[in-house]
């Protein structure tokens, strides 16, 4: 080939070159949705998103706190009303979660214990109906259907949000709690009856994760609340941090995750949301982290995440949760927003935010077509309608967590 050739074959593949450069040029310009304003558009949408599951939580807030709902959770229940508080506090609502950390401490045992429910009227059929009728004064429970074991979370939870919120005038009443707690313990984790948890149509007793990974954390937020009021307190609540960790990591870590619960034995369920809470409030080190985050990708199929893997077994689903036609209302059946937002909140504390934005892609979809915040919903994401049970709407503890997830 002589010089004279190549030379023009060279300018040939020049002008071929340029020519598709500007083609894509061209087409890039003309089209009219860009990734640029995809991304504006999901941040609009999540705006939006957030915007309804603001209006549904502040939906729930009364002159005392916030209830769990507006129809029939018209109680404030410590595990619905404190997680909500996540997506108060990031409203800037610190007022609506001290008054109801006040009101739970009002009610305060003799011996420390505080309610897991502040009851503001009876449990009627019409309650469920959504025709609540309400007590001149609120009444405080403290065991399961007012008649079973005593239920922890409202102690471990109140007492977390005192110490989040920095309420000093409560440290008396605190270390009351505290001394009421470790009388709750076994193999150095608190120890719970059937029924004592979120999950509370599923009979599982013993160290629950779900409760003792609240335990730590309320530990965790102790120790930083009062180290500049008094050090070697803080101290001795740090290392009661540590000596729960490694209990939990003793009794329920499987090599993968944090099995759901451990009675005479471990009883090794996935249980995202307990187990990205963990992530979440970093109790896991790099090593869990990302085994945990593991587990939640491979059991994901959108645009919601189950509650728990496998399935509990029939036996253990409470019968008047089998009666009413609701077995499967906390058993991977019906679907819910805790363990999904927990995850979704996981990831971006990972730095994995990309991938947290593409799941809540979807849920910001249904949270706009919807409006408002429903409990929980069926396989088909419609609301759940059944015969004796519509979920509630909005629902405050869910709507709070939407924002907390997100923010």
């Amino acid at each position: 080939m002589n010089y004279k050739t190549l030379e023009v074959k060279l300018k040939a593949r020049v002008v071929q070159w340029l020519e598709c450069f500007l083609a894509k040029e061209k087409v890039a310009g003309s089209n009219p949705v860009s990734r640029s304003e995809k991304k504006r558009t999901h941040i609009s949408s999540f705006d939006l998103a957030i915007k309804h599951a603001s209006t549904s939580l502040r939906a729930c807030y009364t002159d005392q706190g916030i209830v769990a709902g507006p129809h029939h959770f018209t109680d404030c229940w410590a595990r619905d009303s404190f997680f909500a508080s996540l997506g108060a506090l990031e409203l800037g609502d610190q007022e609506v979660v001290a008054k109801m950390v006040q009101l739970f401490f009002t009610y305060q045992r003799d011996d420390g214990m505080l309610p897991y429910r502040i009851m503001r009227g009876p449990v009627t059929l019409g309650k469920y109906l959504g025709k609540p009728k309400f007590y001149k004064q609120p009444k405080a429970t403290f065991r399961l259907r007012d008649l079973g074991q005593e239920i922890l979370d409202g102690t471990t939870l109140a007492l977390l949000f005192a110490a989040k919120i920095q309420q000093k005038n409560l440290l008396p009443q605190i270390k009351k709690a505290l001394n009421y707690l470790s009388k709750k313990e076994k193999h150095g984790l608190l120890w719970d009856g059937p029924m004592a948890e979120w999950n509370d149509a599923v009979w599982k007793f013993g160290n629950l994760l779900y409760s003792n990974v609240i335990y730590w954390k309320m530990y965790q937020e102790l120790s930083v609340f009062v180290a500049e009021i008094d050090l070697p307190w803080s101290k001795q609540l740090s290392e009661k941090a540590r000596a729960i960790a490694q209990a939990m990591r003793q009794r329920l870590w499987n090599g993968q995750y944090f099995a759901d619960w451990h009675d005479w034995k471990r009883r090794d369920h996935f249980y995202p949301f307990g187990n990205c809470l963990a992530v979440i409030w970093g109790l896991t080190n790099k090593d869990e982290t990302d085994s945990i985050l593991t587990a939640c990708a491979k059991i994901y199929s959108g645009p919601f995440l189950p509650t728990n893997l496998p399935r509990y077994p029939w036996y253990r689903i409470d019968f008047l949760q089998r009666l009413a036609g609701m077995a499967d209302y906390q058993n991977n059946g019906i679907v819910w927003w805790q363990p999904i937002t927990a995850y979704i909140k996981a990831l971006r504390l990972t730095g994995q935010v990309q991938r947290a934005e593409q799941l809540f892609i979807p849920l910001a979809k249904k949270i706009t077509d919807d409006e408002v915040i429903h409990e929980c919903y069926e396989s088909t994401l419609e609301p759940v309608r059944r015969k004796l049970y519509t979920a509630e709407h909005p629902f405050a503890w869910a709507s709070g967590m939407i924002i907390w997830a997100i923010s």
